[in-house]
């Protein structure tokens, strides 16, 4: 291989062709691999915690709809507790307006002969029916 070489077609004395070779050991591999770091959790890390998170939540949620059933139950105890204390109040006002009415009835028609105080003049006999006077 030390020989002339041609050139265009002249011939180039004392030119001469050297192969190039790999260093000795050869030459460091080549990265080809593509690098991808850890993204974060797995799937089913994933999966895991959002069943946990899911169940906590349904949990809590349960808990709360206790107390709040438990808080329903003492108030409507306590509501049922007053009713009769409650009603009474309101029948002494009703028994009160009802005296003031007939008063107010009996001022009104004291001229009239054949009248009866806190009679109706509807057909009632024998039926009782809460009054109707607006009160």
């Amino acid at each position: 291989m030390g020989g002339p070489t041609k050139f265009g077609g002249a011939k180039v004395v004392g030119l001469t062709s050297k192969q190039e070779m790999p260093p000795p050991g050869g030459y460091p591999k080549v990265k080809s691999a593509r690098y991808l770091p850890n993204r974060g959790p797995s799937g089913a890390a994933l999966w895991l915690g959002s069943a946990f998170v899911v169940g906590v939540g349904f949990y809590m949620t349960g808990q709360e709809n206790l107390r709040r059933n438990a808080d329903k139950l003492e108030k409507r105890a306590a509501r049922l507790s007053l009713y009769p204390f409650l009603q009474a109040e309101e029948d002494l006002k009703f028994l009160e307006r009802e005296k003031s009415l007939l008063e107010e009835e009996a001022d009104l028609m004291k001229g009239k002969k054949g009248w009866v105080v806190g009679d109706t003049i509807w057909n009632r006999k024998g039926v009782w029916t809460p009054p109707t006077n607006g009160v």
